[in-house]
């Protein structure tokens, strides 16, 4: 019997020591904490529910991380089909400057003897061309802008001459 309260003494001890042990003394990294903080921690299931906690860290900052992705991939995204777009668009500009050129050329060519009809098409042609050099020279929101405004213009200054050309 003698033998066995030694023995009691010791588990009570480690025990107690389970017991006086704080979740924030469960750090495994600790070199400083003992034997029986360490055993404690182990046993009373500190270790794991810190390593459940760091778990459910690292699975939150993944899903995180993942979402980020998602975000910049919308992103890039967005900004492939707005550059095609302005390639689209521009596309439609040379066509409609080709035709607008073309169209110019002709009824110069038709109209030769006429001197007002030449002088508005001499108009018509330094706006289209001052028109072009603000699509060339600038790709923000204001030159687009200011471009269609342009385009407005000279698509009435367009019509204008047609009626008055009886077309």
């Amino acid at each position: 019997m003698t033998l066995h309260r030694p023995l009691i003494a010791l588990m009570l001890a480690v025990g107690l020591a389970g017991c006086a042990t704080t979740p924030s003394q469960c750090n495994p990294s600790n070199r400083d904490a003992g034997f029986l903080t360490k055993f404690s921690c182990d046993t009373s299931g500190a270790y794991r529910a810190g390593i459940d906690q760091k778990e459910q860290e690292l699975v939150s900052a993944q899903e995180e991380n993942q979402m980020f992705r998602q975000v910049y991939e919308d992103i890039s995204q967005r900004q492939a089909a707005s550059r095609q777009k302005l390639s689209e668009q521009k596309k439609k500009q040379a066509a409609l400057d080709s035709s607008l050129g073309r169209l110019l050329n002709q009824l110069k060519a038709k109209h030769a003897n006429n001197a007002q009809v030449q002088n508005e098409l001499n108009d018509l042609q330094k706006k289209l061309k001052e028109s072009q050099q603000i699509g060339t020279n600038q790709g923000n929101p204001e030159a687009i802008a200011a471009k269609q405004k342009e385009l407005a213009a000279l698509q009435k200054k367009v019509v204008m001459l047609q009626k008055s050309l009886d077309y």
